[in-house]
């Protein structure tokens, strides 16, 4: 007696869909240096507490004001070094 063909990992995700906690359409934003969640609002505005911070390599990474310098250093790590980016662990 045969078994019957199983659906792969890939197949069933497929079959199902995107799951409703989170899409890639939705921007979800963490400080690079201490792993914060940042509103998209945050980087509007007169005074935004939140910068965009973009590597040689074209790449862009979100940071904290208070944790600017840090995040320039990590990003000057990565250009140097062409390693991926030491970012926090995301944290909400």
């Amino acid at each position: 007696m045969k078994r019957e063909k199983k659906l792969t990992k890939k197949e069933r995700k497929a079959l199902k869909g995107p799951t409703a906690s989170h899409t890639h359409e939705e921007q979800h934003i963490h400080c690079v240096a201490c792993g914060r969640h940042i509103e998209p609002a945050e980087m509007e505005g007169s005074t935004p507490s939140a910068v965009r911070l973009r590597c040689q390599h074209g790449g862009t990474w979100a940071a904290c004001s208070g944790c600017g310098a840090r995040g320039r250093e990590l990003l000057a790590v990565h250009d140097r070094t062409g390693t991926p980016v030491q970012a926090a662990a995301a944290w909400h």
